[in-house]
């Protein structure tokens, strides 16, 4: 089904996780320091594909395609290509999973770090997200 999403989604979405909280953020819903620096899971996304969809840093978004929906805070990140885009793994709230495949069983093992979907802006940025610091993770040493 992967070939069909790709035909139908505009946006790859690859996920992983961040080293904030590297195992998962249902382990730091606790951590105020991990909660203060990202209120909810982000996505990142190329500043151009963002201004094609209206969408500024901090705005809240959707990602959806056939297999289901979820959500995410838009960041900017300069270094992703067009229609590339990375969404933090394992977060309780926004999870990727929900837009991955509709399931597991003996037949299938499906892709779980990629798929394609599309991405609409649902909200401007919220109070929370105005904290956030949107400078590009990549850094030249």
């Amino acid at each position: 089904g992967k070939a069909q999403q790709q035909a139908n989604h505009r946006f790859f979405i690859n996920n992983g996780r961040a080293n904030m909280n590297w195992q998962n953020w249902f382990l730091d819903q606790g951590n105020d320091f991990v909660m203060d620096r990202f209120p909810v899971p982000f996505i990142q996304i190329n500043p151009e594909d963002m201004a094609e969809l209206g969408i500024k840093p901090g705005d809240m978004v959707e990602i959806y395609n056939d297999v289901g929906a979820t959500q995410a805070l838009a960041y900017p990140e300069p270094t992703a290509r067009k229609n590339e885009t990375f969404m933090v793994f394992g977060a309780p709230n926004g999870a990727q999973g929900n837009i991955v495949n509709a399931g597991v069983n003996e037949l299938i093992l499906p892709n779980y770090k990629a798929t394609w979907a599309n991405i609409r802006k649902i909200s401007d940025a919220t109070p929370a997200s105005a904290a956030v610091s949107y400078k590009s993770w990549e850094v030249e040493l």
